[in-house]
């Protein structure tokens, strides 16, 4: 177990070489007993990134914003897993930059949404994770998915944007 400003790590927590977790003032990233961080992995939060237990997160990962990761998931290398966006439809024709600053000001909508993710789940190599997406327990995300909307449990999806292809409950 360990501790340092906005880091908390558990029994057994891997972190391996080149990793970069950047926490704002009043961000936390908690890795739980048994996760295992592979090499190349950024993390970036103001508010909190939590990956349970047993979960491996693989060699590229990002993972940035509102994320919460259940246990014993699988993160293939170069997922992206992100609760914030840029915002381009909120103010018209207002330059993206200026529209971020009128958001930023408390004007218009929050752009960080939530992102979690249930225990026992494969994101597959380069798939992306929305803002506000809740992928729900036992889920399977194949390679190069974008999930835009949230996945019932045990779903299997697919594609850009994702869609559901199939079920792991079916075997069940």
């Amino acid at each position: 177990n360990g501790s340092l400003a906005g880091f908390d790590y558990r029994e057994g927590a891997k972190i391996g070489a080149r990793c970069k977790v950047s926490v704002g003032d009043s961000g936390v990233v908690t890795l739980m007993n048994g996760v295992w961080l592979s090499s190349d992995i950024e993390m970036e939060t103001a508010t909190k990134i939590c990956i349970s237990q047993e979960t491996t997160v693989r060699r590229r990962a990002t993972i940035n914003g509102s994320v919460y990761i259940g246990v014993g998931c699988i993160i293939a290398p170069n997922v992206f897993i992100s609760s914030g966006t840029h915002p381009f439809r909120e103010y018209g024709k207002m330059p993206i930059r200026q529209q971020e600053a009128v958001i930023a000001e408390g004007k218009g909508e929050a752009l960080d949404r939530e992102v979690s993710i249930g225990d026992d789940c494969w994101l597959g190599v380069n798939s992306v994770i929305c803002p506000g997406v809740t992928v729900g327990k036992g889920c399977v995300i194949g390679a190069n998915a974008v999930v835009t909307s949230d996945l019932p449990d045990y779903s299997i999806a697919a594609g850009v944007p994702a869609r559901i292809i199939g079920s792991r409950a079916s075997a069940l």
